[in-house]
Protein backbone atom coordinates (compact mmCIF):
# COMPACT_ATOMS: atom_id res chain seq x y z
CA UNK A 1 0.00 0.00 0.00
CA UNK A 2 1.38 3.40 -1.03
CA UNK A 3 0.70 6.37 1.28
CA UNK A 4 1.09 9.91 -0.07
CA UNK A 5 0.69 13.38 1.35
CA UNK A 6 -0.82 16.06 -0.88
CA UNK A 7 2.61 17.58 -1.46
CA UNK A 8 4.10 14.17 -2.33
CA UNK A 9 1.40 13.51 -4.91
CA UNK A 10 2.03 16.91 -6.51
CA UNK A 11 5.77 16.16 -6.66
CA UNK A 12 5.18 12.68 -8.10
CA UNK A 13 2.87 13.95 -10.85
CA UNK A 14 5.15 16.80 -11.84
CA UNK A 15 8.21 14.61 -12.14
CA UNK A 16 6.36 11.95 -14.11
CA UNK A 17 4.92 14.33 -16.70
CA UNK A 18 8.04 16.49 -16.94
CA UNK A 19 9.97 13.33 -17.86
CA UNK A 20 7.82 13.38 -21.02
CA UNK A 21 8.87 16.92 -21.88
CA UNK A 22 6.01 18.84 -20.29
CA UNK A 23 7.05 22.30 -19.05
CA UNK A 24 7.20 22.91 -15.31
CA UNK A 25 4.34 25.44 -15.40
CA UNK A 26 2.11 23.05 -17.36
CA UNK A 27 3.11 20.22 -15.03
CA UNK A 28 2.09 22.31 -12.03
CA UNK A 29 -1.30 23.00 -13.59
CA UNK A 30 -1.86 19.33 -14.38
CA UNK A 31 -0.65 18.18 -10.95
CA UNK A 32 -2.98 20.57 -9.10
CA UNK A 33 -6.05 19.17 -10.87
CA UNK A 34 -5.04 15.50 -10.57
CA UNK A 35 -4.24 15.83 -6.86
CA UNK A 36 -7.45 17.79 -6.25
CA UNK A 37 -9.31 14.83 -7.73
CA UNK A 38 -7.76 12.27 -5.39
CA UNK A 39 -7.95 14.42 -2.28
CA UNK A 40 -11.63 15.25 -2.83
CA UNK A 41 -12.41 11.55 -3.23
CA UNK A 42 -12.85 11.60 -7.02
CA UNK A 43 -10.35 8.80 -7.57
CA UNK A 44 -11.35 8.16 -11.18
CA UNK A 45 -9.51 11.31 -12.30
CA UNK A 46 -6.59 11.19 -9.88
CA UNK A 47 -3.49 9.03 -10.14
CA UNK A 48 -5.62 6.36 -11.77
CA UNK A 49 -6.25 8.71 -14.70
CA UNK A 50 -2.63 9.90 -14.66
CA UNK A 51 -1.65 6.43 -15.85
CA UNK A 52 -3.63 7.06 -19.03
CA UNK A 53 -2.15 10.54 -19.49
CA UNK A 54 1.36 9.10 -19.25
CA UNK A 55 0.58 6.48 -21.88
CA UNK A 56 -0.86 9.20 -24.11
CA UNK A 57 2.30 11.30 -23.76
CA UNK A 58 4.43 8.25 -24.56
CA UNK A 59 2.57 7.57 -27.81
CA UNK A 60 2.12 11.19 -28.88
CA UNK A 61 -1.65 11.11 -28.32
CA UNK A 62 -0.97 14.06 -25.98
CA UNK A 63 1.49 16.73 -27.15
CA UNK A 64 3.95 17.69 -24.41
CA UNK A 65 4.61 21.17 -25.82
CA UNK A 66 1.43 22.07 -27.73
CA UNK A 67 0.99 25.07 -30.01
CA UNK A 68 -1.76 26.60 -27.88
CA UNK A 69 -3.15 29.76 -29.48
CA UNK A 70 -6.18 32.04 -29.74
CA UNK A 71 -7.62 31.75 -33.24
CA UNK A 72 -10.56 34.18 -32.87
CA UNK A 73 -11.00 37.14 -30.55
CA UNK A 74 -14.20 39.20 -30.53
CA UNK A 75 -13.77 40.88 -27.16
CA UNK A 76 -16.13 38.93 -24.84
CA UNK A 77 -15.85 35.72 -26.87
CA UNK A 78 -12.68 33.76 -27.58
CA UNK A 79 -11.83 30.67 -29.59
CA UNK A 80 -8.68 28.62 -28.95
CA UNK A 81 -6.84 25.82 -30.68
CA UNK A 82 -5.31 23.78 -27.86
CA UNK A 83 -2.69 22.07 -30.03
CA UNK A 84 -3.43 18.53 -28.92
CA UNK A 85 -2.01 19.05 -25.44
CA UNK A 86 -3.40 18.31 -22.01
CA UNK A 87 -7.04 19.28 -21.64
CA UNK A 88 -6.34 20.17 -18.03
CA UNK A 89 -3.71 22.71 -19.01
CA UNK A 90 -5.91 23.99 -21.85
CA UNK A 91 -9.00 24.60 -19.70
CA UNK A 92 -6.96 26.46 -17.10
CA UNK A 93 -5.38 28.62 -19.81
CA UNK A 94 -8.71 29.40 -21.45
CA UNK A 95 -10.21 30.08 -18.02
CA UNK A 96 -7.47 32.67 -17.38
CA UNK A 97 -8.20 34.44 -20.67
CA UNK A 98 -11.97 34.37 -20.17
CA UNK A 99 -11.63 35.65 -16.59
CA UNK A 100 -9.70 38.68 -17.84
CA UNK A 101 -12.50 39.50 -20.31
CA UNK A 102 -15.23 38.86 -17.73
CA UNK A 103 -13.58 41.41 -15.45
CA UNK A 104 -13.89 43.93 -18.30
CA UNK A 105 -17.26 43.07 -19.83
CA UNK A 106 -19.11 41.33 -16.98
CA UNK A 107 -19.73 38.20 -19.02
CA UNK A 108 -17.28 36.35 -21.26
CA UNK A 109 -17.03 32.97 -22.91
CA UNK A 110 -14.28 30.91 -24.49
CA UNK A 111 -14.25 27.64 -26.36
CA UNK A 112 -11.35 25.31 -27.11
CA UNK A 113 -10.85 22.64 -29.74
CA UNK A 114 -8.14 20.06 -30.39
CA UNK A 115 -8.13 19.35 -26.66
CA UNK A 116 -8.27 16.27 -24.42
CA UNK A 117 -9.64 15.04 -21.08
CA UNK A 118 -10.04 17.97 -18.65
CA UNK A 119 -9.60 15.97 -15.43
CA UNK A 120 -11.47 16.72 -12.21
CA UNK A 121 -14.07 19.35 -13.03
CA UNK A 122 -14.60 20.32 -9.41
CA UNK A 123 -11.23 22.07 -9.48
CA UNK A 124 -12.56 24.65 -11.94
CA UNK A 125 -15.63 25.22 -9.78
CA UNK A 126 -13.30 26.05 -6.90
CA UNK A 127 -11.40 28.46 -9.14
CA UNK A 128 -14.66 30.27 -9.86
CA UNK A 129 -15.37 30.66 -6.16
CA UNK A 130 -11.86 31.95 -5.44
CA UNK A 131 -12.17 34.48 -8.27
CA UNK A 132 -15.62 35.75 -7.18
CA UNK A 133 -17.30 34.68 -10.39
CA UNK A 134 -20.16 32.36 -11.14
CA UNK A 135 -19.79 30.19 -14.19
CA UNK A 136 -19.93 26.94 -16.07
CA UNK A 137 -17.44 24.64 -17.78
CA UNK A 138 -18.54 21.93 -20.20
CA UNK A 139 -16.46 19.39 -22.13
CA UNK A 140 -17.35 16.58 -24.46
CA UNK A 141 -15.66 13.19 -24.20
CA UNK A 142 -15.30 9.98 -26.17
CA UNK A 143 -18.52 7.94 -26.52
CA UNK A 144 -19.12 5.63 -23.59
CA UNK A 145 -22.87 5.90 -23.03
CA UNK A 146 -25.74 5.07 -25.32
CA UNK A 147 -28.47 7.55 -26.18
CA UNK A 148 -31.65 7.09 -24.17
CA UNK A 149 -33.32 3.97 -25.52
CA UNK A 150 -30.30 3.00 -27.61
CA UNK A 151 -27.56 0.39 -27.37
CA UNK A 152 -24.64 1.89 -29.33
CA UNK A 153 -21.95 4.00 -27.66
CA UNK A 154 -22.47 7.45 -29.20
CA UNK A 155 -22.55 9.93 -26.31
CA UNK A 156 -19.75 10.98 -23.96
CA UNK A 157 -20.05 11.34 -20.22
CA UNK A 158 -19.90 15.06 -21.14
CA UNK A 159 -19.42 16.71 -17.73
CA UNK A 160 -20.97 19.97 -16.55
CA UNK A 161 -19.20 22.01 -13.84
CA UNK A 162 -20.49 25.10 -12.01
CA UNK A 163 -19.24 27.07 -9.05
CA UNK A 164 -19.79 30.24 -7.01
CA UNK A 165 -18.49 31.72 -3.75
CA UNK A 166 -20.05 31.98 -0.29
CA UNK A 167 -18.91 33.81 2.83
CA UNK A 168 -16.85 30.74 3.78
CA UNK A 169 -13.92 30.38 1.33
CA UNK A 170 -13.63 26.71 2.31
CA UNK A 171 -17.28 26.00 1.49
CA UNK A 172 -18.04 27.25 -2.02
CA UNK A 173 -21.05 25.88 -3.86
CA UNK A 174 -19.66 23.61 -6.56
CA UNK A 175 -21.20 20.99 -8.79
CA UNK A 176 -19.23 18.61 -11.01
CA UNK A 177 -21.41 16.02 -12.68
CA UNK A 178 -21.09 13.75 -15.64
CA UNK A 179 -24.27 13.53 -17.68
CA UNK A 180 -23.96 9.79 -17.31
CA UNK A 181 -24.91 8.22 -14.00
CA UNK A 182 -21.24 7.53 -13.29
CA UNK A 183 -17.94 8.54 -14.88
CA UNK A 184 -16.38 5.89 -17.11
CA UNK A 185 -13.15 6.38 -15.15
CA UNK A 186 -14.83 4.78 -12.14
CA UNK A 187 -15.62 1.67 -14.19
CA UNK A 188 -12.00 1.62 -15.36
CA UNK A 189 -10.76 1.91 -11.79
CA UNK A 190 -12.92 -1.06 -10.73
CA UNK A 191 -11.66 -2.98 -13.76
CA UNK A 192 -8.08 -2.37 -12.65
CA UNK A 193 -8.90 -3.69 -9.18
CA UNK A 194 -11.00 -6.55 -10.61
CA UNK A 195 -13.95 -5.56 -8.41
CA UNK A 196 -17.65 -5.82 -9.33
CA UNK A 197 -19.39 -2.53 -10.12
CA UNK A 198 -22.81 -1.50 -8.74
CA UNK A 199 -25.70 -2.85 -10.80
CA UNK A 200 -26.95 0.57 -11.89
CA UNK A 201 -23.68 1.84 -13.37
CA UNK A 202 -23.40 0.18 -16.77
CA UNK A 203 -24.90 -2.05 -19.44
CA UNK A 204 -23.28 -4.81 -21.47
CA UNK A 205 -23.16 -4.91 -25.28
CA UNK A 206 -26.82 -5.89 -25.56
CA UNK A 207 -28.01 -3.13 -23.22
CA UNK A 208 -28.54 -5.31 -20.17
CA UNK A 209 -27.32 -4.24 -16.71
CA UNK A 210 -24.02 -5.78 -15.61
CA UNK A 211 -21.89 -5.83 -12.47
CA UNK A 212 -18.83 -7.13 -14.31
CA UNK A 213 -16.47 -4.22 -15.14
CA UNK A 214 -14.85 -6.35 -17.86
CA UNK A 215 -18.11 -6.76 -19.79
CA UNK A 216 -19.40 -3.22 -19.14
CA UNK A 217 -19.96 -1.78 -22.61
CA UNK A 218 -21.50 1.60 -21.83
CA UNK A 219 -22.51 3.63 -18.80
CA UNK A 220 -26.08 4.83 -18.38
CA UNK A 221 -27.38 8.39 -18.78
CA UNK A 222 -28.03 10.28 -15.55
CA UNK A 223 -31.77 10.43 -14.97
CA UNK A 224 -32.59 8.64 -18.21
CA UNK A 225 -33.72 11.01 -20.97
CA UNK A 226 -32.79 14.08 -18.89
CA UNK A 227 -29.11 13.23 -18.67
CA UNK A 228 -29.14 12.23 -22.32
CA UNK A 229 -30.54 15.64 -23.30
CA UNK A 230 -27.92 17.48 -21.24
CA UNK A 231 -25.15 15.38 -22.79
CA UNK A 232 -26.31 16.35 -26.27
CA UNK A 233 -26.10 20.04 -25.43
CA UNK A 234 -22.64 19.69 -23.93
CA UNK A 235 -21.64 18.45 -27.38
CA UNK A 236 -23.31 21.54 -28.89
CA UNK A 237 -21.32 23.89 -26.64
CA UNK A 238 -18.07 21.97 -26.38
CA UNK A 239 -17.93 20.21 -29.73
CA UNK A 240 -19.98 21.96 -32.41
CA UNK A 241 -19.50 25.56 -31.20
CA UNK A 242 -15.73 25.13 -30.85
CA UNK A 243 -15.49 23.28 -34.19
CA UNK A 244 -14.06 20.24 -32.40
CA UNK A 245 -15.12 16.64 -32.81
CA UNK A 246 -18.42 15.59 -31.30
CA UNK A 247 -18.62 12.58 -29.01
CA UNK A 248 -19.46 9.96 -31.69
CA UNK A 249 -16.32 11.03 -33.61
CA UNK A 250 -13.87 11.03 -30.69
CA UNK A 251 -11.55 7.99 -30.50
CA UNK A 252 -11.67 5.76 -27.45
CA UNK A 253 -9.00 6.58 -24.90
CA UNK A 254 -7.67 3.01 -25.13
CA UNK A 255 -6.79 3.68 -28.78
CA UNK A 256 -4.13 6.17 -27.62
CA UNK A 257 -4.88 8.54 -30.48
CA UNK A 258 -5.39 12.33 -30.25
CA UNK A 259 -8.80 12.95 -28.71
CA UNK A 260 -9.55 16.30 -30.41
CA UNK A 261 -12.29 17.08 -27.90
CA UNK A 262 -13.80 20.50 -27.26
CA UNK A 263 -14.91 22.51 -24.24
CA UNK A 264 -16.58 25.76 -23.25
CA UNK A 265 -15.88 28.16 -20.36
CA UNK A 266 -18.50 30.80 -19.48
CA UNK A 267 -17.88 33.23 -16.61
CA UNK A 268 -19.93 36.03 -15.06
CA UNK A 269 -18.08 38.53 -12.89
CA UNK A 270 -20.37 38.97 -9.89
CA UNK A 271 -19.22 42.55 -9.25
CA UNK A 272 -20.80 43.64 -12.56
CA UNK A 273 -24.20 42.47 -11.31
CA UNK A 274 -24.16 42.84 -7.54
CA UNK A 275 -21.88 43.77 -4.67
CA UNK A 276 -19.72 40.68 -4.13
CA UNK A 277 -20.20 40.74 -0.36
CA UNK A 278 -23.97 40.91 -0.78
CA UNK A 279 -23.87 37.98 -3.20
CA UNK A 280 -21.86 35.85 -0.78
CA UNK A 281 -24.15 36.69 2.14
CA UNK A 282 -27.25 35.80 0.15
CA UNK A 283 -25.66 32.61 -1.20
CA UNK A 284 -24.70 31.58 2.34
CA UNK A 285 -28.18 32.38 3.66
CA UNK A 286 -29.66 30.28 0.88
CA UNK A 287 -27.32 27.42 1.81
CA UNK A 288 -28.19 27.69 5.51
CA UNK A 289 -31.92 27.54 4.77
CA UNK A 290 -31.35 24.26 2.96
CA UNK A 291 -28.89 22.80 5.46
CA UNK A 292 -31.09 23.63 8.45
CA UNK A 293 -34.24 22.25 6.89
CA UNK A 294 -35.89 19.02 7.98
CA UNK A 295 -34.11 15.84 6.97
CA UNK A 296 -35.83 12.78 5.61
CA UNK A 297 -36.26 9.76 7.86
CA UNK A 298 -32.91 8.08 8.43
CA UNK A 299 -30.85 11.03 7.10
CA UNK A 300 -28.56 12.85 9.53
CA UNK A 301 -27.45 15.84 7.45
CA UNK A 302 -28.20 17.68 4.22
CA UNK A 303 -25.16 18.61 2.15
CA UNK A 304 -24.81 21.48 -0.30
CA UNK A 305 -23.26 20.69 -3.69
CA UNK A 306 -19.50 20.33 -3.22
CA UNK A 307 -19.64 20.26 0.58
CA UNK A 308 -18.66 16.60 0.96
CA UNK A 309 -15.66 17.09 -1.32
CA UNK A 310 -14.64 20.23 0.61
CA UNK A 311 -14.66 18.26 3.86
CA UNK A 312 -12.72 15.40 2.30
CA UNK A 313 -9.91 17.58 0.99
CA UNK A 314 -9.52 19.19 4.42
CA UNK A 315 -9.32 15.77 6.07
CA UNK A 316 -7.09 14.15 3.45
CA UNK A 317 -4.63 17.02 3.39
CA UNK A 318 -4.14 16.38 7.11
CA UNK A 319 -3.89 12.60 6.89
CA UNK A 320 -2.64 11.81 3.39
CA UNK A 321 -4.09 9.05 1.20
CA UNK A 322 -3.49 5.34 0.68
CA UNK A 323 -3.22 3.99 -2.88
CA UNK A 324 -3.42 0.38 -3.98
CA UNK A 325 -0.44 -1.87 -4.71
CA UNK A 326 -1.81 -2.32 -8.25
CA UNK A 327 -1.75 1.43 -8.92
CA UNK A 328 1.73 1.76 -7.42
CA UNK A 329 2.97 -1.06 -9.67
CA UNK A 330 1.45 0.53 -12.78
CA UNK A 331 2.93 3.94 -12.00
CA UNK A 332 6.32 2.37 -11.28
CA UNK A 333 6.32 0.60 -14.64
CA UNK A 334 5.33 3.79 -16.44
CA UNK A 335 8.01 5.76 -14.58
CA UNK A 336 10.71 3.31 -15.61
CA UNK A 337 9.49 3.30 -19.20
CA UNK A 338 9.71 7.10 -19.57
CA UNK A 339 13.01 7.43 -17.72
CA UNK A 340 11.63 9.16 -14.65
CA UNK A 341 12.82 6.10 -12.71
CA UNK A 342 15.79 3.84 -13.12
CA UNK A 343 15.31 0.22 -14.19
CA UNK A 344 15.20 -1.06 -10.61
CA UNK A 345 14.12 2.13 -8.84
CA UNK A 346 11.06 2.39 -6.61
CA UNK A 347 8.38 5.03 -6.98
CA UNK A 348 9.38 6.53 -3.63
CA UNK A 349 12.47 8.02 -5.31
CA UNK A 350 10.24 10.55 -7.09
CA UNK A 351 8.64 11.86 -3.92
CA UNK A 352 11.39 14.21 -2.86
Amino acid sequence: MMHLSYEQEITLIKRMVMAHGVSESDAESLAAVVAHSDFTGTYSHGLSRLCIYLQQYSTGALVAKPDFRCVKDTDASLVFDCGGGSGIVAVNSVYDAVLERARKYGVAAGVGRNSANIGCGGYYGHRMAEDNVIGIVMSNTYPCQAPYGGADRLIGTNPIIMGCPTTDPNRPIVIDISTSGVAIGKVQAYRRENRPIPADWANDYDGSPTTDPHTAYCVRPMGGHKGYGLAVFVDMFGGVLSDALTSPEIPFVEDLRPEETGFAVILLDIAHFLDVGRFKEHASLYASLIKNSRTAVGVKEIFMPGEIEARLIEEHRRTGLDFSDALEAELTALGRRCGALGADAALAELLG
